[in-house]
């Protein structure tokens, strides 16, 4: 995935590789909709839940009602997933779009709904120690 999006010619491309990964995040029911926290701050209304695994690995789950917001939420699951808090601490939402490049394409409006989301990442290293 990150070959993938990285090696893509221009922002076409890219913008096009991260709409198509949007559709991998299917619209949760009503009642799994109702049990994720809403995100402030972005554009689209943004929806985000985490769970905690035996293994002290957490696993994420996001939705958004905008294609290209799914996409860049597919993205960010992508390198969560299964990591445990210590490495979740570290996480750095610009620097990994940076890396794809593709931040310097994200307006700010789009930025700020993903900013709490790695806020709440972040923070889990504090919440569960």
């Amino acid at each position: 995935m990150r070959t993938e999006i990285k090696n893509a010619k221009n922002w076409e491309d890219r913008y096009r590789f991260i709409i198509q990964s949007g559709k991998n995040l299917s619209r949760p029911d009503e009642q799994t909709l109702a049990q994720m926290q809403p995100i402030s701050g972005c554009e689209a209304k943004v929806w985000f839940k985490f769970e905690e695994k035996n293994d002290r690995t957490f696993m994420f789950n996001a939705f958004s009602e905008a294609r290209i917001i799914n996409g860049l939420l597919w993205l960010i699951l992508q390198e969560i997933n299964g990591k445990t808090a210590e490495q979740l601490q570290t996480f750095d939402l610009t620097a990994y779009f940076d890396e794809l490049g593709i931040a310097q394409r994200l307006s700010s409006t789009r930025l700020n709904g993903l900013k709490q989301i790695e806020q709440i990442v972040r923070n889990l290293a504090t919440c569960t120690n």
